[in-house]
């Protein structure tokens, strides 16, 4: 999953943490391919709306050594990244996402509890499941509570993020809380950017 994704949910921006699937579209769904596999510098994001119910691609951004298409007559503008890399950012192209699945959104970072980069669901005050069929949205559950129980337990001492039997017990309650069938691990060593890329789009709206 790309933590860079992000959701706008009554025009507040959620950070996408989970989802069911890898991701919530593929490039070569545009017709942008990597040069070859695994290409680490091939990285792309988007930020999504629900419009009368149905998930929509508001804009992408991509980096690929290579051109980059028109995509539903809107042309990107392209730059340059810090590392030289050549970057596309396509806006307002609204592109339906027919998705079937589920996904995990967050917003408002309480404690990170020295989670270096990645920052687990039960880190933030606002914590929703969205459920998708073909591309409309079925469901939204509020998970924020569930967190919060989960964040009493720390402070209280209760649990303890050192102890592998206690992050076992945070990972069941959270798997048995959320509906889909998501990928996580609750553990210190993963490093992904959430809160930061989160900061870093809403600077650039």
């Amino acid at each position: 999953m790309n933590n860079n994704d992000i959701i706008f949910l009554e025009e507040v921006a959620y950070q996408i943490i989970l989802c069911e699937k890898d991701n919530l579209i593929e490039p070569d769904s545009f017709g942008i391919t990597p040069i070859w596999t695994n290409d680490k510098n091939f990285e792309y994001s988007g930020s999504y709306i629900i419009d009368d119910l149905q998930l929509v691609l508001q804009d992408f951004t991509i980096t690929a050594d290579r051109s980059y298409p028109t995509i539903n007559d809107i042309k990107p503008k392209t730059f340059l990244t810090e590392s030289g890399l050549e970057t596309a950012n396509y806006e307002n192209i609204m592109e339906p996402i027919a998705f079937t699945g589920g996904i995990i959104v967050v917003n408002t970072l309480v404690k990170n509890y020295g989670y270096l980069n990645e920052t687990p669901s039960f880190c933030y005050k606002f914590v929703r499941e969205l459920l998708f069929h073909d591309g409309k949205l079925t469901t939204t559950i509020d998970h924020s509570k569930a967190m919060l129980r989960i964040r009493k337990n720390l402070e209280l001492g209760l649990r303890n993020l050192d102890k592998k039997r206690d992050i076992r017990c945070i990972n069941r309650f959270v798997k048995s809380s959320f509906v889909g069938d998501y990928k996580y691990v609750h553990d210190k060593k993963k490093l992904h950017k959430v809160e930061l890329n989160l900061k870093k789009y809403l600077s650039k709206i």
